[in-house]
């Protein structure tokens, strides 16, 4: 089972979860599904966590703000459209793997400093579907 946290547009989050992970063809459309684009990559960032965002993301007209915010606090780039997939890597062999408890902890709290209301528990509580 693969297990990874989703991020739309909208500033909303909700956990996502995979059962088939092996199967590398319904890996990459269930990727897709939940980033809504044909082309996803990948953006490296701190403590084994990548974020799958869509390859055309700068075309895309639904800007992310918080998706945005997030990346440009570990590496400099311009708006990000569409919703971002935050999944764990394996640093030694590259795989795609499930994030921990601990990553996803740290996922909330890079969104809930970069979100409006990020000191608002009711505000917050609204926008995380499923966690």
């Amino acid at each position: 089972m693969l297990t990874g946290i989703r991020l739309a547009p909208d500033g909303t989050m909700e956990k996502v979860w995979l059962t088939d992970s092996q199967d590398e063809g319904r890996r990459g459309a269930w990727m897709r599904e939940h980033i809504g684009c044909t082309f996803y990559d990948v953006i490296r960032l701190p403590e084994g966590i990548d974020c799958w965002v869509d390859d055309e993301f700068l075309f895309n007209p639904d800007t992310n703000p918080d998706l945005t915010r997030i990346l440009h606090r570990h590496q400099p780039c311009g708006p990000v459209g569409g919703a971002g997939l935050f999944l764990g890597v394996n640093e030694a062999t590259g795989e795609t793997v499930s994030l921990t408890l601990d990553q996803e902890v740290t996922v909330i709290t890079w969104w809930r400093t970069v979100t409006q209301q990020g000191n608002n528990p009711e505000a917050l509580r609204a926008r995380m579907v499923r966690l």
